[in-house]
């Protein structure tokens, strides 16, 4: 079932690319990258066992951009880069103001039972966002895969209105900047967080986005 996955993933971005065109090609312009490390401030997001999610998110953000700055033609934004509170309207509009090409929401699960593990990554159901989204996480997914976490799936979801369920997607396609949120893996879960249990690990986590944008991009 691996296999078959990676297949059909791997097809389906490089057909993206050929057919459809949502691998952006740019020329003299770099491109623009905002990080999104989820939650700060009062706002901690999840807690579990001495994990606390908006502190791993910063560490994971941190070197994502590190990593990305190796590359040639992009330039690397974070919404924060200090412990603070932001409105998800703020992290959008931050993005925009920057012209991003993309923002990468970078956050940690946890389930009610805590029961779930395993990646996915959430991207808006609509048209050129979605194609998008789909192409970058077709290659976030195959690179944490093959770190060995199981890969939930690159998912949608719609509210009661029809509209992308989360905040962060709907404010960010408003203003025309395509959006992912990554949820790495569950904290709350053993198999999970043995893979989230220093920062060492943390920033490999990093390394990985870093690198599933690149291929995203095209960046050499």
């Amino acid at each position: 079932m691996k296999l078959i996955y990676k297949i059909i993933a791997g097809c389906f971005f490089w057909l993206c690319f050929v057919l459809v065109g949502t691998m952006p090609v740019y020329g003299a312009e770099p491109v623009v990258v905002v990080l999104d490390p989820g939650h700060g401030g009062e706002n901690l997001g999840a807690e579990y066992n001495g994990y606390t999610e908006k502190d791993m998110t910063m560490i994971v953000a941190t070197a994502m951009k590190e990593e990305l700055e190796k590359y040639e033609g992009v330039e690397v934004y974070l919404t924060r880069d200090v412990d603070k509170d932001m409105s998800l309207e703020e992290r959008a509009e931050f993005a925009a103001s920057k012209n991003a090409d993309f923002l990468f929401c970078l956050h940690f699960n946890m389930s009610l039972g805590h029961e779930l593990f395993g990646s996915e990554v959430w991207i808006s159901a609509f048209g050129e966002e979605h194609q998008k989204g789909y192409s970058f996480a077709s290659a976030e997914m195959e690179l944490l895969e093959d770190a060995g976490l199981y890969p939930r799936g690159i998912k949608t979801r719609l509210n009661d209105d029809g509209e992308d369920y989360y905040g962060i997607i709907r404010e960010s396609v408003a203003l025309d900047v395509p959006a992912a949120i990554l949820e790495h893996c569950h904290v709350d879960e053993a198999r999970d967080a043995a893979y989230c249990s220093n920062d060492g690990q943390l920033k490999e986590f990093g390394r990985r986005d870093a690198t599933a944008a690149a291929r995203y991009f095209g960046l050499k």
